[in-house]
């Protein structure tokens, strides 16, 4: 019994386990995150050709899959094949579709467009896809960030990540599909929505290849299968720079052309679209970046860095336009100035509107100017010096190394010179268009000049006399250099020569010479001083004598009056004595007219004495006697003892004088006078 009852609870028990698993194959739980797809195994209608899933009553893999929930099926007509997990695309992904049915790909195409629209729900109706003709292959259309329930065998899902372009840089883009490329770019469609509707852009016209339109900063939803983005830096260009520009597509340039003519409203280059629209010619464009940065796209425009034009204090820069009008047309009114080359073609300075140097200059400051478009000589206006010098020269800051030259009388010469010049602001362009720039100038010019000159000079001096007829020979060189210089609008300042360096032996020659010079002139100096001493002794010693001369020609007049005196009281006495006699007897009248006869003869006798002294030795002569007798009487000695003037001729008065001198002297040597 108990056999029969477990026989009976095994029986049940199995039965119970397989109206179980019939049910559970009839019965479908599809989980709240899943989806379930299905299959009809048999029963029904074959698929229709080129067709992979089944749809309404077909054999095979259905196209519609079970949701969420319990679901009965037909077992074994159909079954479930897996139950795959919803879809989820990141916020920073994007979920690129290939499609494995539908209708064929047009001929020609890569991606399918998605004539569906709306009605699949983001593939996620994948009967409403094949049903309003989507089409099979990759999907312009894709899924953004969210959960989706989506097919796995019918559609593909890639991940891929969004497009961030960052700040500095732009996303240049090349399309995989589009209309056939007529030109360098694919020209610019709208509606596109920064590439983020690839539909929308083939729809409008949207071209194969390389895009005009580009990227700016910023995050992008764009189906990277039909837009390679590739990320490159923004042109940024820095203070006391500026941005040259050349475009590589656009309306070919003229041949004579160095640059050409850049359209307006191209936003700085930032819209090629608006540049190719307005006439942009391919080639270096005449509009430059200034400092900024600028979004350009490096397909159209290439951008290179040149330095800002600086013009220092004390300079100029001279403009060399490559553009504008024909020189030619501004011949008829060249002046002296704009003469023509050696092969007759015009060097033309000309106003601002033709090629060719310009008259304006550019003063001291910062100028952004196209090197391409114009070329910009810098010209210093301040003084310069020029400097041939050895000494200098071990320094490495002189110009040039001393004249080697050769003397008018053989002897081999080194000469230093510098030179001062200037050129004044107006006539920078002048100088330019002459010469080219200062350092030819001052190589192809100055230096050959005063080169000339100065051989030419010593070639015909003596060596020694070169030396010292140095500033002559500087003077006349700079009046040369002057006037060579200035056909070439160069202003000299000065023309000096530093040193001139002789042969040794020459050298020496003569030193030797002046030496000889210098010692005789200190013995001719020696021997005036001592001439000088003599004369200075000599007058001291009559300055000290002076008062003494003085006195004694004092005493003269007093003599002279006095004899005077002595005369008129002798005739007094006389007249007296006379007068007295008359009363007297006549004895007594002969005594006194005796006496008065002696009185009147002393007196007379003295007084004549003075007048035959004053006329047999002169007045200077009786001046001299008194002054001997002065100085006699002081004890003063004189040298010479005797001293006879005469002039040599043996003329009477003249010897007279001198004999009378010699008495005079030994008469004051032997005391004889009183």
């Amino acid at each position: 019994m108990d056999t029969i009852l477990s026989a009976h609870f095994i029986i049940g028990l199995l039965c119970v386990v397989t109206l179980l698993v019939v049910l559970g194959k009839f019965l479908v739980n599809v989980g709240s995150k899943e989806l379930a797809v299905m299959e009809r195994q048999f029963f029904g209608k074959p698929l229709h050709p080129g067709n992979v899933f089944a749809l309404q009553g077909e054999v095979g893999l259905k196209a519609q899959y079970l949701s969420p929930g319990l679901h009965f099926v037909v077992w074994p007509i159909m079954r479930v094949v897996m139950k795959p997990q919803f879809l989820t695309i990141a916020a920073d992904e994007l979920g690129i579709v290939e499609a494995t049915d539908g209708a064929a790909l047009s001929s020609g195409r890569i991606f399918a467009d998605d004539p569906a629209g709306e009605s699949h729900n983001n593939f996620q109706d994948p009967v409403q896809f094949l049903r309003n003709g989507g089409i099979r292959g990759k999907q312009l259309r894709f899924l953004t960030n969210g959960t989706f329930k989506i097919h796995p065998y019918l559609f593909k899902v890639t991940k891929i990540k969004k497009t961030f372009i960052p700040e500095g840089s732009i996303g240049v883009v090349t399309a995989s599909d589009g209309a056939t490329l007529q030109g360098l770019l694919a020209k610019s469609v709208g509606g596109h929505d920064n590439f983020q509707k690839a539909e929308t852009f083939l729809k409008n016209g949207g071209q194969k290849g390389p895009q005009i339109d580009f990227l700016r900063p910023g995050s992008y939803n764009i189906n990277t299968e039909i837009f390679k983005v590739e990320v490159r830096e923004a042109v940024k260009i820095a203070e006391n720079e500026i941005g040259v520009v050349e475009a590589r597509d656009g309306v070919t340039m003229e041949s004579r052309d160095v640059v050409v003519p850049t359209p307006e409203h191209h936003n700085n280059f930032q819209n090629g679209q608006e540049f190719l629209d307005n006439g942009g010619k391919r080639g270096p464009q005449e509009s430059i970046l200034t400092p900024g940065t600028y979004y350009i796209n490096p397909y159209l425009f290439s951008v290179s860095r040149r330095k800002q034009i600086i013009i220092n204090q004390g300079e100029v820069g001279v403009l060399i336009s490559n553009i504008g009008q024909d020189p030619s047309e501004f011949k008829a009114d060249a002046t002296a100035e704009d003469a023509s080359d050696n092969e007759g073609r015009m060097r033309h300075v000309v106003p601002k509107g033709f090629r060719g140097i310009q008259r304006e200059v550019l003063g001291p400051g910062a100028y952004n100017i196209n090197p391409l478009a114009y070329i910009v000589i810098v010209i210093p206006t301040v003084t310069r010096s020029v400097e041939w010098s050895a000494e200098v020269a071990k320094n490495g800051s002189a110009n040039f190394d001393p004249f080697q030259v050769v003397s008018h009388d053989g002897f081999p010469m080194q000469v230093e010179v510098r030179c001062q010049y200037r050129i004044l602001p107006e006539n920078a362009p002048y100088v330019v268009q002459k010469i080219g720039s200062v350092a030819q100038l001052e190589s192809n010019v100055i230096h050959p000049q005063i080169d000339g000159i100065f051989r030419a000079q010593v070639a015909r001096s003596p060596a020694i006399a070169y030396q010292q007829n140095r500033a002559e020979e500087q003077k006349m060189a700079e009046e040369a250099v002057r006037s060579d210089l200035t056909k070439y609008r160069v202003d000299v300042v000065s023309v000096m020569v530093t040193n001139i360096h002789l042969p040794e032996a020459l050298m020496k020659t003569t030193q030797q010479k002046n030496l000889a010079e210098q010692e005789k002139s200190m013995y001719d100096a020696k021997q005036q001083a001592e001439q000088r001493r003599i004369e200075f002794e000599k007058t001291k010693t009559e300055a000290d004598a002076q008062v003494k001369i003085i006195t004694a020609e004092a005493g003269i007049k007093v003599a002279q009056y006095e004899a005077k005196q002595t005369e008129e009281r002798a005739r007094g006495d006389a007249a007296r004595v006379r007068m007295l006699g008359e009363a007297d007897a006549s004895k007594t009248q002969m005594v006194g007219d005796a006496e008065a006869s002696i009185i009147q003869a002393k007196g007379e006798a003295q007084a004549k004495a003075y007048r035959d002294q004053v006329d047999a030795l002169t007045a200077q002569g009786v001046t001299t006697v008194e002054v001997m007798k002065a100085i006699s009487a002081a004890g003063l000695k004189i040298t010479p003892d005797i001293q006879v003037n005469g002039n040599g001729s043996g003329a009477a008065g003249n010897d007279s004088g001198g004999l009378v001198q010699v008495l005079l002297g030994r008469m004051l040597q032997q005391g004889k006078v009183a």
